[in-house]
């Protein structure tokens, strides 16, 4: 094996014939002191030899160990706790496969995720866009004004849903993507909260729910806050599609030293125990969804609230409504 490398070969090579010249140098001096130099000479030689040997046997190993890594097998463990230049070298490698490694399944996760999301979006649009279709289709040859005028209304309610659901989407995937900058200032609760409640107000009263919302003037949040306010009504949109005519959808708030609490309370249908741990996932609906229902608007309510200083919590029980606290840190700890 040493013998394939020139650098080792030459080393070798010019240390035999400089023994062999010692030799027959001081043999020609005095026979015992060229004998006792050969076997010294030979001790070093063989222990140089056998030292190198190792050495490039062990850099093999690391060659090897990095071909396995360059075709995606990180199984091996090459952790060498020995003293040495090449046992530093060993560890420090073994780092960096322990950091490829996390990073190869951070991307599969990411490729499994981005392949589930398209799968829920195309189903989220399909539905939609097969009712445009066939709508127009009957409207095509549809003379009855009344008839026409009841699917143009179904077309522009399609289309306004499929807008909204694209017009989401990409709000959530700048959020992911870290590309929105966040213009946090001191603003008002109250007036966040009022703002909040305010677009779904005729749509309660239609639906016989009582929407309030309560706040003194006195609270004041770091926020930015036309996203704040639509990750709040996100989750009052939420609570008003799952309450039942005469019920109540009530937000209120207050503050201690260290943090203001939201609480967005409803009496409506509540959340299935199985279905809790998943209702701020995309797409997820739980058994309990509306029709309306596309399974994003929590999600990206949470995104938000993520990235303002901000965590929500749900509490529920089937029949029981429905709770939602988001708790806004004024100091970070």
């Amino acid at each position: 094996m040493i013998f394939k490398y020139k650098d080792y070969y030459y080393t070798i090579m010019i240390s035999v014939l400089l023994i062999a010249a010692g030799f027959f140098a001081l043999s020609c001096i005095h026979s015992t002191a060229a004998f006792i130099f050969i076997a010294i000479s030979l001790i070093i030689f063989l222990l140089f030899v056998f030292i190198t040997y190792k050495r490039i046997k062990e850099v093999h190993e690391m060659s090897d160990y990095i071909s396995h890594i360059s075709n995606g097998e990180y199984d091996l463990d090459i952790k060498d706790n020995k003293e040495g230049e090449l046992s530093i070298l060993k560890n420090n490698l073994y780092k960096i496969i322990v950091t490829l490694r996390s990073q190869q399944e951070l991307l599969c996760k990411d490729k499994n995720y981005l392949a589930d999301s398209l799968a829920d979006i195309s189903h989220q649009l399909k539905t939609p866009i097969t009712s445009i279709t066939m709508m127009t289709d009957l409207l095509k040859n549809e003379t009855d004004e009344e008839k026409r005028r009841e699917f143009t209304e179904v077309i522009n309610s399609q289309l306004s849903r499929v807008n909204w659901l694209i017009v989401t989407l990409l709000k959530l995937s700048k959020i992911d993507a870290g590309v929105i900058e966040f213009e946090n200032t001191n603003e008002s609760l109250k007036d966040i909260l009022d703002d909040s409640v305010k677009p779904f107000m005729l749509s309660a009263d239609v639906k016989g729910i009582a929407l309030h919302a309560e706040c003194s003037d006195d609270i004041f949040v770091d926020v930015d806050k036309n996203w704040y306010t639509e990750a709040i009504s996100n989750i009052v949109k939420n609570c008003i599609e799952h309450t039942n005519e005469g019920g109540y959808v009530k937000v209120h708030a207050y503050q201690t030293p260290i943090f203001t609490k939201i609480v967005i309370r409803d009496n409506g249908t509540g959340i299935a125990p199985e279905d809790l741990p998943h209702i701020f996932e995309r797409f997820y609906q739980g058994k309990n969804h509306s029709e309306a229902s596309v399974g994003i608007g929590l999600a990206l309510s949470k995104s938000i609230l993520n990235k303002q200083n901000s965590i929500i919590d749900v509490k529920s029980a089937e029949n029981s409504g429905t709770e939602f606290e988001i708790t806004y840190y004024k100091v970070i700890v």
